[in-house]
């Protein structure tokens, strides 16, 4: 069974980060971005923290589901895709998103500034597409 309330709640704490993210002052280019590491530990924070519910919800809805067991975060979205919660098209998106999070976490050989700053600049929508999917998906059920 799918928690509507719980999932909700989830994607407004998502919300609530881009938000955080977009209202913050911005440092400018991309040089003034990487020597300002307030900032970018700020933004990487707030950006690993969707990831974070993003992967809550995708293992939600596979459990309320009853959808094959991922072996991994980033294929918990395409099993998500299989079964329609969400569009095909963006699963390899979500799939990035993980392996992102995966860096920021484990800090392999660290994380590259114009990657974080890319997502900053260019990829925030990402996370309203898949806000809005759960949503539409959820309105249907």
């Amino acid at each position: 069974m799918i928690n509507k309330l719980m999932i909700e709640k989830k994607l407004r704490k998502i919300e609530t980060f881009l938000k955080e993210i977009e209202s913050a002052p911005s440092p400018g280019d991309f040089q003034a971005f990487s020597e300002n590491f307030v900032f970018k530990r700020f933004v990487e924070r707030n950006i690993e923290l969707s990831i974070e519910q993003m992967i809550d919800i995708c293992k939600h809805f596979i459990s309320g589901l009853d959808l094959k067991e991922p072996e991994s975060y980033s294929e918990c979205f395409e099993i998500l895709g299989e079964a329609s919660v969400l569009p095909i098209e963006t699963v390899e998106i979500f799939r990035s998103m993980t392996k992102y999070r995966n860096l920021l976490i484990h800090s392999y050989d660290g994380v590259d500034d114009t990657i974080t700053f890319g997502i900053y600049k260019k990829r925030l929508g990402d996370f309203r597409v898949f806000i809005n999917a759960v949503r539409e998906y959820i309105a249907e059920k």
